[in-house]
């Protein structure tokens, strides 16, 4: 289980459930808009949609950005490194 700020994420719960996140964004900013300057943080992209059809996404800023960053980047050195495509 990851702790960040108030939420709690299951990441063992998450396939189960149907819930699998699709991918990390280390550098995602908060709008989909490019043109402008906006808060940067990490998004985590779930294979899943809302109600609406479309994609799940959480966005965390600051520390818990950080966080976030420092755990993935620990997980995947843990698992044979990160590589650029």
């Amino acid at each position: 289980m990851l702790k960040v700020g108030n939420l709690v994420i299951n990441l063992n719960a998450m396939p189960a459930a149907g819930y699998a996140y699709a991918y990390v964004n280390l550098e995602a900013k908060k709008s989909y808009i490019v043109d402008r300057e906006d808060t940067q943080g990490v998004r985590i992209h779930l294979s899943m949609s809302d109600s609406q059809g479309n994609p799940t996404t959480l966005f965390f800023k600051g520390e818990q950005a950080e966080y976030l960053r420092k755990y993935f980047l620990s997980v995947a050195s843990l698992c044979g490194g990160v590589e650029d495509v």
